[in-house]
């Protein structure tokens, strides 16, 4: 090819270029943004606790006298009647006791019967002078000596029978047997726990606090409770008694809420959740941490624009901070949407696709 038909290729090489519309400049990138619409609403803490229901009032039943236990009549979740006998000691040794005790007041009787019969001959006698007043004195004292031994006996019988009885065990009300904590067989102590009984009446949930959240309650406070068994029903209770120390052993301070409406569902030993609310600021715009940035030494964040979806830089001023939130004092207000995730990456009315619609 000659230099003329090279030139002639370059000539039209360069008018077709001439001719070739030009490259428009890419369309700005739209960002797919985390985002909610600011509301000024109070911050409440919402504390939960596990619990189980128990009874308001519950005694723990012991026997006042030692012994073996011969039998039980009482099983746990069983209502008894006041009187009810539930447990019953050997009565062998306390039996013998009393037997003895027995034979001791007729001893005492008899003595008591002829020292009277001797002090009745000896006030007919000093009436007619045949006998002294020493000797008058000396049976006269005989016969109230005896008089206070009968009574003395039958005094140490009535114990020894008392303690006789105490080998049964009554229930002492109505009410359910919620433990058992000796078997037949088991020798117990004069006092020993053994059984425990729940009485009728008003039922309450015993929670455990740590000690990092024993500031969350105080006594009279209105909670709810939720029962495991039935999670739709939401029933009213009361703080009635927080612990002053905490259990050795958990390092948990004990509470117990009371039941304000329970019905015939609530039953003993369900698992139940306590739900309580604190109100730790008024209603106010708060904002979490992720969605701050610094412009020019402020607080700012990105505000969206709901018609054209593209976000402005708003500088605001910052109240007080709870936890993964700040308060907005100034800058803001309720209905607008700040983007919450990603600030560092936007720029001032770049597009945005929202990607939770919903506030």
């Amino acid at each position: 090819m000659n230099i003329l038909s090279m030139m002639s290729l370059v000539a039209m090489l360069t008018v077709l270029a001439a001719c070739s519309p030009t490259s428009s400049e890419a369309p700005p990138v739209v960002r797919p943004v985390k985002s909610i619409v600011v509301t000024a609403e109070p911050l409440d803490r919402i504390s939960q606790y596990a619990g189980e229901v128990r009874a308001r009032r519950e005694i723990t039943l012991a026997f006042r006298v030692g012994g073996k236990i011969t039998d039980r009549q009482a099983e746990v979740g069983q209502e008894v009647q006041a009187g009810q006998i539930l447990m019953q000691l050997d009565a062998g040794d306390l039996a013998l006791n009393e037997q003895a005790l027995r034979a001791q007041l007729t001893a005492a009787e008899a003595d008591h019967d002829q020292a009277r019969a001797k002090f009745n001959r000896a006030k007919a006698l000093l009436g007619r002078n045949l006998i002294s007043r020493n000797d008058f004195d000396t049976l006269k004292g005989a016969y109230e000596t005896a008089q206070a031994r009968v009574q003395q006996a039958k005094s140490q019988l009535s114990g020894g029978a008392r303690q006789t009885g105490y080998t049964q065990l009554p229930a002492d009300q109505t009410g359910v047997i919620t433990a058992v904590q000796v078997e037949v067989g088991q020798v117990v102590t004069a006092g020993q726990p053994v059984l425990n009984l729940a009485l009728p009446g008003e039922k309450e949930v015993m929670i455990n606090i740590p000690e990092n959240r024993y500031s969350e309650l105080r006594i009279g406070e209105e909670v709810q409770i939720n029962l495991w068994s039935a999670p739709g029903r939401i029933y009213q209770g009361q703080v009635r008694e927080i612990a002053p120390l905490a259990d050795p052993l958990t390092r948990t301070y004990t509470a117990k809420i009371t039941f304000v409406d329970p019905d015939s569902s609530v039953k003993l030993g369900m698992t139940a959740s306590v739900r309580a609310s604190r109100r730790l600021a008024l209603a106010a715009i708060r904002l979490p941490l992720t969605a701050l940035m610094e412009y020019e030494g402020h607080a700012a964040v990105w505000v969206t624009d709901p018609k054209t979806l593209k976000v402005i830089r708003r500088r605001v001023d910052l109240g007080e901070f709870h936890g993964d939130q700040v308060t907005i004092a100034r800058g803001l207000a309720p209905g607008e949407r700040v983007v919450t995730a990603g600030v560092h990456k936007l720029y001032p009315d770049q597009p945005v696709r929202l990607l939770d619609e919903a506030p």
